[in-house]
């Protein structure tokens, strides 16, 4: 029954999506916003971004930047994105005291027009390990050289001074907007976003091997909304957080190792593991959010067979909302009435109820089974079927012979549905 209302649920969530594509104005322009740490989070507000605004044909997509830098695993995977990007990118360091800054340096450098306002920095970008200390040893000139080369290679790929670019990394050199507007760092030095827009209009770039050249009069500006996994993967990527995480949810599941059967800790910590791997980036993000959603299914699969009281049940929606909301965001042109939260945490609600009614039948039905032995008595008189009253509760009841109202019952044997097997006490 459980799976007859997931599938019902994905129809109509389908449905409802499929109703709500439009169609955008050619000349649109998509915005989004990365001014927090580069972590999963970033990396997947960038991505949606890129997926809404080819989903739309948008003319560009404006990233505006501040940020102190972050994991340089993520900033790889974010330079990869943009170049990937079948629209064209701006970077965009504003407003007034913003800074690209160390992982933000190489986003900015790696776009296709880079831009900053007046009173912003770029640069900074000498790698240090997650607790913010100086890499020692041997590992530190690998990874010295490894950052070293990165950011040469984005410079050169977008024509910009590479000499420059590699001291933001060597020498933590940073640059103003004007300083680096004459070093040939970035391209453009704007007021603010609408001077930006006008300077590129009819502006020629190099974009996927080709010379373009934008069209960007009197664009319609859309800021693309961050989608809500994003936002918690964000607040859990901080790398006391992240490393939190991972500490409760090892001792979480040791503790379902030694006292098996309690659930909880065992699916928490699972859960608690598996996010805190996807926030250090020691696992894929796509691949951390699949395995999530395979718990899930698990989860609540093995509702049926384990009487986890429900325990499973909720662990295993709660996992399968979690995986579904980053792997099934898929973009789809026109503006959105039902969002992937809405929809994941609908088909997770279904789920859920089918895993709660199978629950509670798993846990009337344990409860029955304890009750063998025991006695009670005949609220009613009966024949074949009637009610007894055990441990202070009423149950159906099937008698193996006739008894009469305030008869004294032994309970022989419990159904898994919670119908009792009685006698008469004393023959």
């Amino acid at each position: 029954m459980m799976f007859c209302t997931l599938l019902v649920a994905l129809g109509a969530a389908s449905l409802v999506q499929g109703q709500d594509a439009g169609t955008q104005p050619a000349s649109s322009v998509y915005t989004v916003t990365i001014d927090s740490t580069i972590n999963p989070g970033a990396l997947g507000k960038l991505t949606h971004a890129i997926a809404v605004a080819e989903a739309n044909d948008a003319a560009a997509l404006i990233v505006r930047i501040d940020t102190p830098g972050g994991l340089l695993s993520t900033t790889r995977d974010m330079v990869r994105a943009i170049s990937e990007a079948k629209v064209p990118v701006i970077g965009y360091v504003g407003p007034d005291g913003a800074s690209a800054t160390s992982a933000g340096a190489f986003i900015l450098l790696a776009t296709h027009v880079a831009a900053m306002t007046p009173g912003t920095n770029v640069g900074a970008a000498t790698p240090v390990s997650g607790s913010g200390d100086d890499i020692r040893g041997a590992m530190a000139s690998k990874v010295m050289n490894d950052t070293r080369a990165l950011m040469r290679g984005v410079a050169e790929s977008r024509g910009r001074n590479a000499d420059v670019a590699e001291r933001f990394v060597t020498e933590a050199e940073s640059l103003t907007a004007r300083e680096a507007r004459e070093a040939g760092v970035i391209d453009l030095v704007v007021a603010d976003l609408g001077a930006l827009l006008a300077a590129l209009d009819g502006r020629e770039i190099q974009f996927a091997g080709d010379t373009l050249r934008l069209a960007l009069a009197e664009p319609e500006l859309r800021a693309v909304s961050t989608r809500w996994i994003d936002q918690l993967l964000t607040y859990l990527a901080h790398p006391q957080i992240a490393h939190m995480l991972i500490a409760l949810g090892s001792l979480a599941i040791y503790i379902e190792i030694i006292s098996p059967g309690l659930a909880f800790p065992g699916v928490f910590g699972a859960i608690a593991v598996v996010l805190g791997l996807v926030c250090l980036q020691t696992l894929p993000v796509n691949t951390g959010f699949q395995i999530l959603l395979l718990l899930g299914l698990v989860l609540l699969i093995a509702e049926y067979f384990v009487a986890g009281f429900g325990v499973l049940g909720i662990g295993g929606a709660a996992a399968f909302i979690l995986g579904s909301l980053y792997l099934f965001d898929e973009p789809l042109p026109g503006e959105y009435t039902a969002s992937a939260l809405t929809v994941s945490i609908g088909v997770g609600a279904a789920m859920l109820a089918g895993s709660a009614l199978i629950g509670s039948t798993l846990w009337g039905g344990w409860q029955s089974r304890r009750l063998a032995g025991k006695t009670g008595q005949a609220m009613v008189s009966f024949d074949h079927h009637g009610i007894v009253l055990v441990a202070g509760k009423r149950w159906p009841a099937e008698t193996l012979e006739p008894l009469r109202h305030g008869d004294t019952v032994i309970v022989v044997s419990a159904d898994t549905d919670g119908r009792l097997t009685v006698r008469k006490s004393g023959s």
